[in-house]
C-alpha cells in the first residue's frame, strides 16, 4: 500500500509530487502517454505568484513576459497593466517531474476511488492501487467529486480550441483578448516571442462549433497567422466546488474548480493547490489522521491563499456573461477604471460598483 496515490500528472499533481519527501511511498498515475501532452490551454501564469513558488522566472521553459493586457471589442481597444508569463507548458511539466520519474506511471487511467476505513482504493484500467491518502488532480473531471457529494451543481464549462501559430505580428509585450457577443466567449493571443503565439478561443455556449468560431476570429484578427499545432480543452468556470476534501481524499486544481472564472486561467491555482495538498498530506501521514475533520485544513489554506481571487473571478465571469448576453460589452469595457480592472483580475478585490451590479444580477436571476 502506498502512502499517497496522486491521480493526475498535470500542474497540480506534479507540483504536489515535487513537494513530497522522497522517503514517502507515493505514485503518480495518468492516462496520457507523455508528460506535458496533449497541450490543452493558453500556457499563461501570473508572474509574481510564479516567482513566489519557484524563486525566479529565468527558466528555459519561460518563453515570454507580457506587461499589458489589451481588450478588443469592435472599435474599442482597452489596455491595462498585468504581468504574466507565457510558458512552454510541456517543457515546464517535464521539468517539474524530473526528480521523481521513477514514481510516474503513465497510461493508467483512474476510473473510481473507493474510500474504506483503512485505505482508499483507486480503481484503474490496469488494476487497483491502495493508498492511505489520495490526491485527486485529474483535471476537468467531476465524477468522483459528485459521488462523494463534494459539489451540488454541475460546473459551467468553457470549451476551448486553439493552437500554436507563427507570423502573428502582434506586440510581444501584450496579451490580447478579442470579444464578440455572438459567441459568448473570447479569443486570446498570447505571444511567445515575435513570431510564435498561443492563440485560442473559449465559449460557454453549448452546441457551438468552437473550431469554426475560432477560425472566424482568426480571419478577422490576423489572417496571416499560420498554424503550427492545434489543441482543444475544457475548463470549469463557475468557481470552486463546495468541498475540496473528504476522508482520505484531497481535490486539487481544475478538479476542485480552482480556476479564475472570468478568464479560464488555472495553472497558478493548480500549482498552489498542489503545493498546499502536499504539505497537508505530510502532516496527515505524520499524525495518522485521514478524516475530513483533519483534512479540512487543506480547504481553509486554499481559501486563505487564493479564495479572494476565486470570488473576484466569479463576479467577473457573471458580469462578462451578462454584458455579452445583453449586448452591453461596450459598457463593460469602457466604464471600469484601470484600477478597478486590476483589482478584479490581479488583486482579487471586487470594486464597489462591480459588487453592486453583481448583487443586482444575482438577485434578478433568483427572481426569474
Amino acid at each position: 500500500m502506498y502512502d499517497i496515490v496522486i491521480v493526475g500528472a498535470g500542474p497540480a499533481g506534479l507540483m504536489a509530487a515535487s513537494k513530497l519527501p522522497k522517503s514517502l511511498s507515493f505514485i503518480v498515475i495518468d492516462g496520457k502517454e507523455k508528460i506535458g501532452y496533449p497541450l490543452k490551454c493558453g500556457e499563461g501564469v501570473r508572474e509574481e505568484e510564479f516567482v513566489k513558488l519557484f524563486g525566479r522566472k529565468d527558466y528555459p521553459f519561460v518563453r515570454n513576459t507580457v506587461h499589458e493586457h489589451e481588450i478588443i471589442y469592435k472599435n474599442i481597444h482597452r489596455t491595462f497593466e498585468a504581468e504574466y508569463l507565457q510558458i512552454d507548458r510541456p517543457r515546464f511539466e517535464q521539468w517539474l517531474a524530473k526528480d521523481f520519474k521513477d514514481k510516474l506511471r503513465l497510461g493508467i487511467k483512474c476510473e473510481d476511488v473507493i474510500i474504506k476505513k483503512d485505505c482508499a482504493e483507486v480503481i484503474t484500467n490496469k488494476g487497483i492501487l491502495k493508498g492511505r491518502l489520495v490526491l485527486l488532480c485529474y483535471g476537468c473531471n467531476f465524477k468522483i467529486q459528485k459521488k462523494y457529494k463534494l459539489m451540488k451543481k454541475n460546473p459551467i464549462l468553457l470549451v476551448c480550441y486553439g493552437g500554436i501559430y507563427k507570423n502573428h505580428k502582434f506586440d510581444p509585450n501584450k496579451f490580447y483578448a478579442y470579444f464578440d457577443e455572438k459567441y459568448l466567449g473570447y479569443m486570446w493571443i498570447f505571444p511567445k516571442d515575435k513570431n510564435l503565439a498561443n492563440v485560442g478561443f473559449g465559449t460557454v455556449v453549448k452546441g457551438l462549433n468552437v473550431k469554426k468560431a475560432f477560425v472566424d476570429f482568426i480571419s478577422e484578427a490576423n489572417p496571416g497567422m499560420k498554424l503550427v499545432s492545434s489543441y482543444g480543452g475544457i475548463v470549469p468556470c463557475s468557481g470552486p466546488i463546495d468541498k475540496c476534501y473528504y476522508d482520505r481524499l484531497l481535490v486539487c486544481g481544475d478538479a476542485a474548480g480552482f480556476v479564475y472564472a472570468g478568464t479560464g486561467e488555472g495553472i497558478y491555482f493548480a500549482l498552489e493547490s498542489g503545493r498546499i495538498a502536499a504539505d497537508v498530506a505530510v502532516k496527515a501521514l505524520n499524525k495518522d489522521r485521514f478524516d475530513k475533520g483533519f483534512l479540512k485544513r487543506y480547504g481553509e489554506l486554499c481559501d486563505k491563499s487564493f479564495g479572494k481571487l476565486m470570488k473576484a473571478g466569479i463576479v467577473f465571469y457573471d458580469l462578462q456573461y451578462l454584458a455579452l448576453r445583453k449586448k452591453k460589452v461596450n459598457e463593460l469595457f469602457t466604464l471600469p477604471t484601470n484600477k478597478e480592472i486590476k483589482m478584479m483580475v490581479s488583486d482579487g478585490k471586487i470594486p464597489f460598483r462591480a459588487k453592486l451590479l453583481w448583487y443586482l444580477y444575482r438577485g434578478l436571476k433568483k427572481v426569474f
